[in-house]
């Protein structure tokens, strides 16, 4: 059984649709990726999981079933009880969700002793310890610093580090790697892949790096224009992209093999803001294998394999 189910979700600006009938699942100790370019409703998604939408921002409908419990229908009350506990995040945007006038330490203890995991000392070397095991040198000094006196890279390790010290059973990471040198992203990566491995937690990874969604994803869930595209298991995705929007993604990625000076390959056009989606598939007018059929939307079909698309590719990348 699934601990994570989002069905139908739709959210709206006003009148603006930005996300459109959401679907997917996570399981425990599973890492499903979410991916798409900027504006795709990816992180809409993440922060409506969490009760976090901003004002002006609705959700229309759908439900967010947590642990067999709809959190999209919980009160807030009973929500905040989930939220650093159960239910974890790293925000994208670590130096603004940082408390600029709470230590570091206070910071990543903070959830161990709201929710009674921990006494305050306890707490404490608990966070020093985490600090260290997200690669932050000196961590009993760096625990009583300010987020102001810490580089960018830094607050995103203190995050991590926060998000992760409570052990919660469902952790949505936003971009977590993406101000982190490449040895520092290996070990938050190992560590979070450990989490989900030997603790069972469900993690919901939110990236535009594909490298690292083939580091430590299952399965790949594709999202363009706030609708899914793909979805399915992370090494038959890449091997196999059926969406061409999916097969374009992959194909931007470079190789090793590629020949010297070669090209990189680029998506034509931009991804329209939501008040210019075309009718129908949102990707027709980027896409080299639209048809008429295209102006009507195309349903997420199949099992392990599902993809929204009337022309799908049939061989592989």
């Amino acid at each position: 059984m699934s601990l994570l189910r989002i069905q139908d979700l739709a959210i709206t600006a006003g009148d603006l649709s930005l996300v459109d009938g959401v679907t997917l699942d996570v399981n425990p100790g599973e890492v499903v990726a979410l991916v798409g370019e900027s504006g795709s409703g990816k992180s809409l998604t993440a922060l409506s999981i969490m009760g976090l939408l901003t004002e002006g921002l609705e959700r229309q409908e759908g439900q967010i079933v947590f642990d067999g419990k709809d959190l999209a229908a919980m009160p807030d009350a009973q929500l905040q009880d989930l939220r650093g506990a159960d239910l974890a995040m790293i925000f994208q945007e670590p130096v603004s969700s940082l408390n600029p006038l709470l230590s570091v330490g206070e910071q990543v203890a903070e959830s161990l002793i709201v929710h009674g995991r921990a006494n305050p000392d306890t707490a404490r070397q608990s966070a020093i310890d985490m600090l260290a095991r997200v690669g932050i040198p000196d961590p009993t000094r760096r625990a009583q610093q300010l987020p102001t006196e810490l580089s960018g890279g830094m607050c995103q390790r203190v995050m991590i580090a926060a998000a992760l010290i409570s052990q919660p059973r469902l952790l949505i990471a936003d971009e977590p790697t993406t101000a982190l040198d490449v040895t520092i992203q290996a070990q938050i990566l190992a560590l979070m892949g450990k989490l989900a491995a030997e603790a069972g937690t469900a993690i919901l990874l939110i990236t535009h790096d594909m490298g690292v969604v083939a580091e430590l994803a299952d399965r790949v869930c594709v999202m363009y224009g706030g609708r899914v595209v793909e979805q399915g298991p992370v090494t038959q995705l890449f091997a196999t992209p059926l969406h061409p929007y999916t097969r374009m993604l992959l194909q931007t990625i470079p190789r090793l093999d590629d020949p010297p000076k070669r090209e990189l390959f680029a998506i034509r056009g931009n991804v329209p803001s939501p008040r210019d989606w075309p009718e129908g598939c949102r990707f027709r007018n980027r896409c080299d294998r639209a048809s008429d059929a295209c102006r009507t939307r195309p349903e997420l079909d199949g099992t392990t394999r599902r993809v929204a698309c009337f022309h799908p590719a049939e061989v592989p990348a």
